[in-house]
C-alpha cells in the first residue's frame, strides 16, 4: 500500500504508472496502492456523471482522435510563448492567427514550417514529442510537450473539463470546444486509461502561486462499466479527498533517449500524457516512422508546428527511429521529384454563400504513389482548418465530379477553411473535427472544388496523356473492335450498349510530349492577354462569372508556393473567385455583386505584387452587366438507350507488373474509366489477365487452349460489366452525384467493379459447360 501523504511515495507511483508497459500492469500498481475499488477516490470527469454522451460523441477515427491530443499540445506551446512574453492571449495585442503566433514567437517566415531547414524544424519539433512504446501488436503512445502545463488545482478546470470556455478567445489557438481531447478514451484499451503528469512553467506564475512552483500534479482517468441502475459507461479520474495527487521535483525522466529507452531524458516543466494498447488498425502498428507517421501527416496536413516523433518499442530493426512530423503538404514541398511539373497549383476559392478558401491541388506521379508504404495519401480532398483535417473525401469524388479518371487517384487536393467566418465553419464542420454536415454550404464548396479541377487545362492535358499511355500499350486494338464489331452484329441486342450508329474508336497513340514550360520565380510581366486598343470591356450575363485572361512569363506556382508567393489585389466591386495559372496563361474568374443590375459597368483594377518589386503590375477593364442567361440546360437524368457511351470501349490487358496503375490485386477482375472528354464518354475496360482464378482454370484445363480461355475471360467480364453499367444508367443509378453515404468513399464505377470480382470466380467454369450443352443439344 501506498502512502499518499508522502510526497516521495507519491512520485513513486506517478513514475511508476508512466513506466507501466500493460493495462494489467496499471491495474497491479493502482490495486496495490489501495486505489482500484474505493470509488470515493475517484471524480467524474468533466463534474458530470453522465460524461459518456460527450465522450462517446467525439472522433471516428484512433488517428483524428490521437491528433486531438497533439493539437492541444501545439495551442499550449504557443500560449506558453505568448505568456512568457507578458502579453494577454485573450488581449488584441495577441497574434490574431495560429501563423502570426508561430512568425512573432518562433521567427519562422511568414508562419510556415516549409521556410525552415530540416534542422530547424527537428530542432522546434522536440518542443512537442510523441513517442511510441509498450510492444509491436499492443503500441502505447505519450505525448510529451514543453507547453505552460498546469498547476495541480487547476486540473479540473482545464486537462479535466468539458465544455469550459478554456480557450474561447484566444484566436491563435485551434482547441475551442474543451471536449475533443476526450476521444482518445474511446481507443485507449480496455478500460481507457490516461496519465496525466503536468507542472506549470516557472516563469509564466504568479507572486501568488509561490507554493504551486514545484509542484508536478498527476491523475489517472478510467472507464468505469454501467453498475448500480447506471445505464450508460461514465468516465473518472483520481482525486482522493478531491485533491489531484501531487510531488515536488525540478524534472522528472521522462523524455526519449536513444532506441529503444524511453524515459531516460529529464523534463522541467510542461505536460506528459500516456494512453496504453491504443487501438489502431494493424497496419498503424508498424514502426512508427511508416503507416502512422503517414496517417498523422495527412490528419495534420498543415501544422502550425514541427512534431518530433520516437519509436521506442524494443525489437524493431530499422534505419531510423525518430522523425520530424511536418505535415503532408510540407512532405509535397519537400519532395519535388515525386510531383508532376507545372501542376502545383493554387488558388483562392470563392464560394457563393460560403465565403473565401484557398486551394492548392497537386499530382503526385504514378511511379511514385506505388507500393506499400505510399509516402501520400491515394488521391482525395482534405478540408483543414488551423492545418488540421476537418474532413476529407476520397479520390472518387474527383472520378464522380470531374470524370478525369486517370488523375484522379494521384491528385491532392487541400482546402484550407480557415479564414471563413466562425458561423460557417460551425455550419459546416462538427465539433469533433473529422466530418462534415450535409448542407448547401457543404454542397456549394463541393461544387465550386469540382468545377476548378475540372476546367483546369493541366489537369485535363495530364489525365488525356494518361490515358493514352494506358490504351496504347494494348494488344492489337484493332482486332479487338473486330472482335466486339462481330458480336454486336451477330447478337444486335447488344448494340444498345455502345450506341447505336456510333464506330468504334481506335484509340491514337501516345500524346506528343509537351514541352516544358519554363517560367521565372519573380515575372517580367503579368497583363491582359490580346488587350484591344480601347481597353478590355468583358460582357457577362448578370447570373455567371465572369472570366478574364492573363498572360505572364511566371512560373505556375508563383501564388501557390510556400515561399515568397505573388499576391493578387483586386480594386472594385467584384469578388475574385479563382485563379488558374498554368504555362504563361492566367485565368481570374470573378463573381459580380449581388446587387449589380442590367446595363452597370464595373470597373476593375488588378494588382499583382511580390517581394522582387518596388510597384505591382496593374491591369484595369470593364465589366457590362446584361440580362440574366438562359440556365444551362441540365444533362438528362436517365440516358436513353443507345446512348450509353459515344462509341465501343477501349479494352486494354493488363499484367501484374501494372497493377499499381489499376489499383489492382490478384482478385481484381476489371478497371473502367471514363475519359474525361468533354465532347462525350468514352469508356475504358481495364482487364486484369494475371486474374488470379483466371489462373487457375488455365493450370486446371490444360487440354484447352489457353487462348481461348482468356477470350472467354476478357470478351465475357467485358459485355457483363457493360451491361451492369448499362442497366444502371438506364434506371438513373450512374449519375455523377454522389449520395451522402458515397460522396466520401468509393469512384462512380466501383459497385460494378466490385461486382466483376465475383463473377471472375465463376465467368470461365459457366462458359465451359455452357459450350458442352450446346454441343450435346447440336449433337
Amino acid at each position: 500500500m501506498i502512502n499518499l501523504t508522502r510526497t516521495q511515495e507519491r512520485q513513486r507511483l506517478c513514475l511508476n504508472l508512466l513506466y507501466a508497459e500493460a493495462e494489467d500492469e496499471v491495474i497491479e500498481i493502482m490495486r496495490h496502492a489501495d486505489l482500484w475499488d474505493d470509488a470515493s477516490l475517484w471524480q467524474d470527469y468533466g463534474g458530470m456523471d453522465m460524461n459518456r454522451s460527450i465522450v462517446g460523441n467525439q472522433q471516428s477515427s484512433p488517428v483524428a482522435a490521437l491528433v486531438e491530443k497533439i493539437v492541444n499540445s501545439l495551442d499550449a506551446v504557443l500560449t506558453a510563448e505568448c505568456l512568457r512574453r507578458d502579453i494577454d492571449p485573450h488581449r488584441s495585442g495577441a497574434p490574431q492567427t495560429m501563423q502570426q503566433a508561430v512568425e512573432k514567437f518562433f521567427e519562422v517566415y511568414e508562419g510556415r514550417i516549409p521556410n525552415l531547414t530540416p534542422g530547424e524544424r527537428t530542432e522546434i519539433g522536440k518542443r512537442i514529442q510523441l513517442v511510441a512504446t509498450g510492444s509491436k501488436k499492443s503500441p502505447n503512445f505519450v505525448v510529451i510537450d514543453e507547453g505552460e502545463g498546469q498547476y495541480p488545482k487547476e486540473f479540473p478546470k482545464t486537462f479535466l473539463s468539458l465544455l469550459r470556455k478554456n480557450k474561447t478567445g484566444i484566436p491563435f489557438v485551434q482547441g475551442k470546444f474543451n471536449m475533443g481531447g476526450t476521444g482518445v478514451l474511446q481507443f485507449a484499451g480496455r478500460h481507457s486509461f490516461q496519465l496525466i503528469v503536468s507542472r506549470r512553467r516557472s516563469d509564466l506564475g504568479s507572486v501568488a502561486e509561490q507554493d504551486q512552483r514545484s509542484l508536478w500534479g498527476f491523475t489517472l482517468v478510467r472507464r468505469l462499466d454501467p453498475c448500480m441502475g447506471k445505464q450508460y459507461s461514465r468516465y473518472v479520474y483520481l482525486a482522493p479527498q478531491g485533491k489531484i495527487p501531487s510531488f515536488a521535483a525540478d524534472t522528472i525522466p521522462v523524455r526519449p533517449g536513444s532506441y529503444p529507452n524511453a524515459y531516460s531524458e529529464r523534463l522541467e516543466a510542461g505536460t506528459v500524457l500516456k494512453l496504453w494498447n491504443y487501438k489502431v488498425p494493424g497496419r498503424l502498428k508498424t514502426n512508427l516512422m511508416f503507416d502512422m507517421r503517414r496517417a498523422l501527416e495527412k490528419h495534420l496536413p498543415e501544422p502550425c508546428l514541427p512534431i518530433r516523433l520516437y519509436e521506442r518499442r524494443p525489437g524493431y530493426r530499422a534505419h531510423s527511429y525518430e522523425t520530424t512530423l511536418s505535415g503532408l503538404s510540407c512532405v509535397i514541398g519537400d519532395s519535388p521529384e515525386d510531383i508532376e511539373g507545372g501542376l502545383d497549383t493554387g488558388t483562392p476559392l470563392a464560394v457563393s454563400g460560403v465565403g473565401t478558401v484557398h486551394m492548392k491541388v497537386t499530382v503526385v506521379k504514378e511511379e511514385t504513389i506505388r507500393g506499400r508504404n505510399p509516402k501520400y495519401p491515394r488521391g482525395g480532398v482534405f478540408f483543414i482548418v488551423n492545418g488540421q483535417l476537418h474532413s476529407e473525401l476520397a479520390k472518387g469524388f474527383i472520378e464522380r465530379r470531374t470524370k478525369l479518371d486517370y488523375i484522379a487517384g494521384t491528385t491532392l487536393a487541400i482546402v484550407d477553411c480557415s479564414k471563413l467566418g466562425e458561423r460557417v465553419r460551425e455550419d459546416l464542420f462538427l465539433g469533433s473535427r473529422d466530418r462534415m454536415r450535409e448542407c448547401d454550404e457543404r454542397d456549394r464548396l463541393y461544387s465550386a472544388i469540382a468545377d476548378y479541377i475540372k476546367d483546369h487545362p493541366g489537369l485535363r492535358e495530364l489525365n488525356a496523356r494518361r490515358r493514352q499511355e494506358r490504351i496504347a500499350a494494348a494488344i492489337s486494338e484493332e482486332e479487338t473492335a473486330k472482335i466486339i464489331q462481330e458480336i454486336v452484329r451477330t447478337d444486335p441486342s447488344l448494340a444498345d450498349l455502345f450506341g447505336k450508329g456510333k464506330k468504334i474508336k481506335v484509340p491514337r497513340g501516345p500524346e506528343p510530349e509537351r514541352e516544358p514550360y519554363i517560367g521565372r520565380q519573380f515575372p517580367t510581366y503579368f497583363r491582359l492577354a490580346k488587350e484591344p486598343k480601347g481597353g478590355l470591356v468583358k460582357r457577362c450575363p448578370r447570373n455567371r462569372r465572369a472570366r478574364v485572361k492573363f498572360e505572364t512569363d511566371a512560373t505556375n506556382d508563383y501564388f501557390s508556393r510556400a515561399k515568397d508567393p505573388g499576391r493578387i489585389e483586386v480594386d472594385g466591386s467584384l469578388n475574385l473567385a479563382s485563379v488558374h495559372l498554368w504555362d504563361g496563361q492566367a485565368i481570374l474568374t470573378f463573381e459580380l455583386p449581388e446587387r449589380c443590375a442590367p446595363g452597370d459597368a464595373l470597373n476593375v483594377g488588378i494588382s499583382v505584387m511580390d517581394i522582387s518589386r518596388a510597384e505591382p503590375f496593374t491591369s484595369s477593364f470593364r465589366i457590362q452587366v446584361e440580362p440574366d442567361a438562359e440556365p444551362r440546360p441540365p444533362g438528362p437524368t436517365t440516358p436513353p438507350p443507345g446512348a450509353a457511351f459515344t462509341g465501343l470501349p477501349n479494352i486494354t490487358e493488363v499484367r501484374r507488373h501494372e497493377w499499381e496503375k489499376w489499383g489492382f490485386d490478384e482478385r481484381s477482375a476489371l478497371a473502367l474509366r471514363s475519359s474525361g472528354n468533354e465532347g462525350g464518354e468514352e469508356l475504358d475496360i481495364a482487364i486484369n489477365m494475371d486474374n488470379l482464378y483466371l489462373q487457375n482454370e488455365r493450370a486446371r484445363r490444360r487440354k484447352m487452349d489457353p487462348e481461348l480461355l482468356n477470350y472467354w475471360f476478357k470478351y465475357g467480364l467485358c459485355l457483363l460489366a457493360l451491361g451492369i453499367l448499362y442497366e444502371k444508367r438506364r434506371k438513373g443509378e450512374a449519375r455523377d452525384e454522389a449520395t451522402p453515404e458515397t460522396e466520401a468513399t468509393g469512384g462512380r464505377f466501383e459497385d460494378v467493379e466490385d461486382a466483376c470480382r465475383g463473377l471472375a470466380v465463376t465467368i470461365i467454369p459457366v462458359v465451359s459447360q455452357l459450350s458442352k450443352g450446346k454441343l450435346a443439344i447440336e449433337e
